[in-house]
């Protein structure tokens, strides 16, 4: 790393300070000028992402020191800044150059006051919470019952002194503490936080060459308690590339509008539909589904995809502290977690000498770090030595480590919490960077590896006639089996209809064979380079489509239902294609109703209990179809003839609505492994005959641990409440019965099914559920059904034991 990234701490304090008096005495006149200002950044995959960031603008006022975190960011782009200061007064020129459509922004030191932080804070009127009504369809309506929100305070937008875009604001704090802080925006955090305004605050007497700094004074005036001899910021964050991209596109849309709240609803900012207009602006986006894919360690995210240099990238040093003038003792290595997740780093392979030991124990070197301070709040007692420290977001903290022996590779540190990854499919990146103390390099095979660079041919032969060709996972793009290859782009003229992204995904929409040349890593040559070859998509014969034939018992005597995969479940397309059911092909006799799903689901109905057969043949996605059939073999049994009759539990009068007159409800039947209770000896007392009858006790139901399962025997419904009737689709009457998420319009219900259908085994047990349909009247009634003219409440659940008895 750069020395001049802390070059202010090589020069002792006393000879670059300007005194001046305040009312409160005397204070350094410390000065940083920061830029907030739109930016971009480039990940290993090649994808490159919009940022806002800070940068240093101008030379920092001695003895504050003010640089990029990351050494290595081109001009113009985005790295976290990182500001060394002693202790006491500071003040910041904060230039605000983010987008016009951006009212303001503001800073703020997480554990420190000062920029008005709590004094000065802008607030904006709270959204209209206008009244609100049952959202939840059953419970009622706009005529239903209604939720007046109670008045809102204003909310605040900036927590500490707000500064106009275009303008530059004067922010100043007293009294610095020592320690590590996070610095970030105070407005709007959840948006332009994530969107890349932090950094790091570090308040030391900062050591030289030949002087140990002071981290943290001791409790005596002149005193030391926490001494080091180099130190080390690492700050972790994390990019969430959609709410970044959602972000940039809002507030550089024509209109925008900041306080408006984002809703998705139809006619509401976020909904496909919405159109971008002067009355209706666009909006931030919801930070709730805040989803980070990439992670950094000072604003790198580990590369091993293209070469040694890029690696070194992640080599950070410590300072004062190089291969020429190496230093002994001890590193102070300040963890920030700038993200809004938790994460957890471990430096491997490091070992400390605890300042504090336990009374009787003598001072040694031991695995792992000392825990120094927490947000900038030094620890007391004796020193915690751990392997990995738990950083919640925002949280900061020192961690102590020894200059490791000379000779030695450069100390990994990584995520635990295993943020090792880049968009979800790139693995070995992310969170992970290497600690280089007196020179140390990285690890002689990770240097090798970084080395090879290699891009190897790739052949899709999948292009069809009028079909788009689309390779949407990295994991089967052009780069996945290249080495340390990425960011590729097309050599010369990209063919018509091909979109090849920097991580080896594309898109081709011209549908005839060609070919193309890639390179990578900002080549135009050489051995990150390849040729990719589209070629035509093997045509399946309709011998290499097989489908064995198959048979379905049904429990019902007149229907059965099969969802997908259903028929399709065990044909397989030699060249591996995609089937489906082929309409034309279905064949059947006997059926009084056969509905045969393309994906393999099917609804049959018959008149009688019988064997039946239909047959069909599969189709690929070429729209080949099978040479020959498949035979499904449906076998119907004889109906038991249970019969359900439901009672009014307040009336006593039996329920004759419904398909079958017996009511409508929806019903389910399982075969019951609980302990056997006969349903006649369920009365209040137990009649003559039953186990209990003497001392009167009406026997409990229990349940067997060890055979809790009830498997279901049948289900179905009986009129139009149970069976879904009422629902539609774009206007138009629809049943959803397919078992594939898609509704159809050939039918205004499910089909009734009465319970003296379904064939039980006289052997067994089973029990019935019973869920009324109109269990939801008293919902849409208000609460009073009671009351109504004429009472419309609904019923409750119930079920009983089927008591199965041979037929004669």
């Amino acid at each position: 790393m750069p020395s001049n990234i802390f070059t202010s701490r090589l020069i002792k304090s006393g000879l670059a300070a300007s005194v001046f008096l305040l009312a409160s005495g005397a204070s350094f006149a410390q000065q940083v000028n920061l830029t907030a200002a739109q930016t971009s950044v480039t990940l290993p995959d090649g994808s490159t992402v919009p940022m806002w960031g800070y940068s240093c603008s101008a030379a920092a006022v001695a003895p504050a020191a003010c640089a990029a975190l990351n050494p290595n960011a081109p001009a113009g782009t985005w790295s976290p800044v990182v500001i060394t200061v002693p202790a006491g007064a500071l003040t910041i020129s904060l230039q605000n150059s983010l987008p016009p459509s951006v009212p303001e922004t503001s800073l703020v030191i997480v554990g420190q006051l000062g920029a008005g932080l709590g004094t000065t804070a802008h607030y904006v009127p709270s959204p209209t919470h206008a009244t609100q009504f049952a959202t939840w369809p059953i419970a009622g309506d706009s005529t239903g019952p209604t939720n007046s929100p109670p008045p809102q305070g204003n909310r605040v937008q900036s927590f500490a002194t707000p500064v106009a875009v275009g303008a530059m604001g004067t922010l100043t704090w007293s009294n610095l503490k020592p320690g590590t802080y996070l610095i970030e925006s105070g407005t709007h955090p959840s948006i332009q936080g994530p969107m890349g305004l932090y950094g790091i605050l570090v308040v030391t007497t900062a050591p030289t060459s030949g002087t140990a700094g002071c981290a943290y004074p001791g409790a005596t005036a002149g005193t030391c308690a926490v001494s080091y001899n180099a130190e080390i910021p690492l700050l972790l964050s994390e990019i969430d590339p959609v709410q970044n991209d959602a972000v940039s596109a809002a507030v550089n849309a024509a209109y925008f509008s900041e306080t408006l709240v984002w809703s998705g609803q139809p006619g509401g900012c976020g909904n496909p539909t919405y159109v971008v207009s002067a009355s209706t602006p666009a909006c931030y986006p919801p930070a709730v589904n805040y989803t980070p894919l990439y992670y950094l360690v000072n604003g790198v995210a580990f590369n091993n995809k293209s070469s040694a240099i890029s690696a070194s990238y992640s080599l950070f040093a410590p300072l004062p502290s190089t291969a020429t003038t190496p230093i002994t003792g001890s590193v102070l290595v300040r963890f920030v977690n700038a993200g809004l997740r938790m994460h957890v780093p471990s430096i491997v392979g490091s070992r400390t000498t605890p300042a504090v030991v336990p009374t009787g124990v003598t001072r040694a070197p031991v695995p792992g770090f000392s825990l120094v301070a927490e947000d900038g709040n030094p620890l007391p007692g004796v020193s915690r030595v751990q392997s990995e420290v738990f950083l919640a977001a925002g949280k900061t903290h020192d961690v102590m480590i020894d200059v490791p022996a000379a000779g030695g590779t450069a100390l990994p540190v990584f995520d635990r919490e295993l943020s090792l990854s880049a968009n979800s499919t790139a693995r070995d990146a992310g969170m992970l960077a290497y600690l280089s103390i007196n020179g140390a390099d990285l690890p002689s095979a990770a240097k090798t590896a970084f080395a090879a660079v290699k891009a190897n041919p790739d052949t899709y032969n999948s292009v069809i006639a009028g079909q788009t060709l689309i390779v949407s996972d990295p994991g089967k793009g052009v780069i996945a089996n290249d080495i340390n290859v990425a960011g590729v782009k097309v050599v010369g003229t990209a063919p018509a209809g091909l979109t090849l992204n920097p991580d080896g995904t594309f898109v081709y929409t011209a549908g005839t064979p060609i070919t193309f040349t890639y390179c990578g890593n900002g080549t135009a040559s050489g051995p990150a380079c390849a040729l990719v070859t589209l070629g035509a998509a093997p045509i399946e014969s309709a011998s290499g489509i097989t489908c064995p034939g198959s048979a379905f018992p049904s429990t019902v005597a007149t229907t059965l239902s099969i969802k997908p995969p259903g028929i399709l479940a065990g044909c397989k397309d030699a060249a591996g294609y995609p089937l489906t059911v082929n309409a034309a092909s279905v064949t059947s006799t006997g059926f009084t109703t056969l509905s045969v799903d393309p994906n393999g689901g099917f609804n049959a109905t018959v008149s009688g209990a019988g064997t039946y057969t239909f047959s069909f043949k599969a189709q690929n996605s070429q729209g080949t179809v099978a040479a020959a059939a498949a035979t499904v073999t449906l076998t119907f049994p004889a109906a038991t003839g249970v019969r359900v009759a439901l009672v009014d539990g307040a009336k006593k009068t039996a329920l004759t609505d419904g398909a079958f007159g017996t009511g409508d409800f929806r019903w389910i039947i399982e075969e019951d492994r609980t302990f056997y209770i006969n349903p006649a000896c369920t009365t209040n007392p137990p009649p003559a005959g039953c186990p209990t009858s003497a001392s009167g006790i009406v026997p409990t139901f229990g349940t067997n641990f060890h055979t809790s399962y009830m498997p279901v025997v049948a289900a179905g419904c009986t009129g139009p409440l149970s069976c879904e009737s009422g629902q539609t689709l774009l206007g138009a009457p629809a049943v959803c019965d397919g078992g594939n998420g898609v509704c159809r319009t050939t039918a205004t219900q499910q089909t009734s099914l009465n319970p003296a259908t379904v064939h039980l085994d006289p052997t067994k047990h089973y029990y019935i559920s019973v869920l009324p349909g109109d269990a939801a009247n008293s919902f849409e009634n208000a609460n009073n059904c009671l009351s109504n003219p004429t009472p419309s409440c609904g019923h409750g659940m119930g079920g009983v034991p089927i008591a199965c008895v041979p037929a004669a």
